[in-house]
């Protein structure tokens, strides 16, 4: 793999990372929440979520996932729950803003990381994202070093995109500006999220009935 096409993958990774979604309003959510430690736990999990997909899609094992009706209708419905689970627990959260996790360890940081992969891994759309990219720069004869760089890549760019989302929301001066409304933010993200969820499900629903019939 030359430069050139590194610096593409490079260029539409970043455009995917950045584009909001699900994954965006987790981490938002979880930074208000549980400060900017469990914010940014929950970006490099989704990183680490997203080199899962890129590599396994460079390698050809995401196609198996994706054109598998079974097994797409199975991860994309705990997808589903999850972010509506995520949703649902910021809903009725009463906290607001934790500014005792921004800066320090917790235990619970952890399960940040862990929602964060499972919201990338849950995810089949992530694929054919990876496969209508890494079908133009994946030849028959591609090394494991450039199928392993292509994943890297596309996981590390992910990772610094909600990383630098989860700083900037948890620096005291947006802090400052949010602390009076932090509630109020969570609540709005945690019904986004279940509208979100309620949306997911339905079509998974309509998708599979269509099937049926």
């Amino acid at each position: 793999m030359d430069i050139s096409n590194w610096l593409q993958i490079v260029f539409i990774c970043t455009l995917g990372a950045v584009s909001p979604g699900p994954s965006l309003a987790a981490v938002i959510s979880n930074t208000i929440s549980y400060g900017r430690i469990y914010g940014v736990m929950t970006g490099i999990g989704h990183g680490i979520g997203i080199t899962l997909w890129a590599s396994v899609t460079a390698i050809g094992v995401a196609g198996t996932i994706v054109y598998s009706s079974n097994i797409l209708i199975g991860v994309q419905f705990l997808g589903a729950c999850l972010i509506g689970y995520i949703g649902i627990r910021s809903l009725v959260s009463s906290a607001g803003i934790n500014t005792n996790y921004l800066t320090h360890r917790n235990p619970r940081n952890l399960q940040g990381l862990i929602e964060g992969f499972m919201i990338a891994l849950l995810n089949p759309k992530i694929a054919l994202f990876f496969i209508a990219i890494f079908s133009q720069f994946i030849i028959e004869d591609s090394h494991w070093i450039e199928v392993s760089l292509m994943g890297i890549t596309a996981g590390a760019i992910d990772a610094l995109w909600y990383t630098i989302v989860a700083v900037i929301i948890s620096r005291a001066t947006v802090l400052k500006l949010m602390q009076g409304k932090s509630i109020i933010i969570a609540k709005v993200s945690g019904i986004l999220l279940i509208l979100v969820s309620l949306y997911l499900v339905t079509t998974i629903i309509s998708n599979a009935t269509e099937k049926l019939f």
